[in-house]
């Protein structure tokens, strides 16, 4: 029996530089939040240049950050939450945070533009 790939969505290159993939099925369940229905743009960006990217050991999961002043929710970040596995990544889920939660968390990226002055 022929293996059957899923469909991606996207596949982008993050600040990790690992390529970072959106299949069918996981952005079918990230559209079940009504304001990431249109957000596909912003989740492309935060994955390639995010504000910060914490890795979180106990979940084996990355966590990619971008703050935007303009969502369907209002001024949030984007958390786009990312499993990586032999050299390429994936999109776990994807939401919209008040702020960025650091417990249990190593930062592994920060951009120069988010850092005190």
């Amino acid at each position: 029996m022929p293996e059957t790939r899923e469909e991606v969505i996207f596949e982008v290159g993050s600040a990790l530089h690992k390529r970072i993939r959106l299949t069918e099925t996981q952005w079918q369940h990230i559209q079940k939040r009504q304001e990431l229905r249109n957000q596909l743009d912003h989740m492309k960006e935060t994955l390639s240049s995010p504000d910060a990217v914490y890795d979180v050991p106990h979940e084996a999961t990355y966590h990619y950050y971008r703050f935007y002043s303009r969502t369907p929710v209002g001024r949030k970040h984007m958390l786009v939450i990312v499993r990586h596995l032999n050299g390429e990544g994936f999109v776990i889920t994807c939401f919209y945070a008040r702020r960025i939660s650091k417990p249990e968390k190593v930062l592994l990226y920060e951009s120069l533009s988010q850092r005190p002055r």
